[in-house]
């Protein structure tokens, strides 16, 4: 299957429902993918960038969440690449078929 590149912004990033997520004191979040049995500890930015990944906010809405929590912090376009680029290398995203 043919996978959009994660800056395609028509097809906003969504988390895969096989992926039970876990919450932990410390604002960090573990994400267990039932079906590939794979396993992935964020910590809070990037635990803020899944609760995102919900088929609505597409990547400039994900960043601006971001830097509204994280304001201080310059990187957060990349950072927000970074950790979506991640997220779908370890399936925990769906995957975006192209289009003919």
């Amino acid at each position: 299957m043919l996978v959009r590149p994660v800056t395609d912004t028509s097809h906003p990033p969504e988390r895969d429902p096989l992926v039970l997520d876990e919450a932990l004191a410390d604002g960090s979040l573990v994400l267990y993918h039932q079906g590939q049995r794979e396993l992935m500890t964020l910590n809070p930015t990037a635990a803020l960038v899944w609760e995102c990944c919900d088929g609505q906010h597409d990547d400039a809405a994900i960043v601006a969440e971001v830097q509204a929590v994280f304001p201080q912090v310059g990187t957060i376009v990349e950072d927000v690449q970074s950790i979506l680029v991640d997220l779908r290398a370890h399936g925990m995203l769906r995957p975006v078929p192209v289009e003919p």
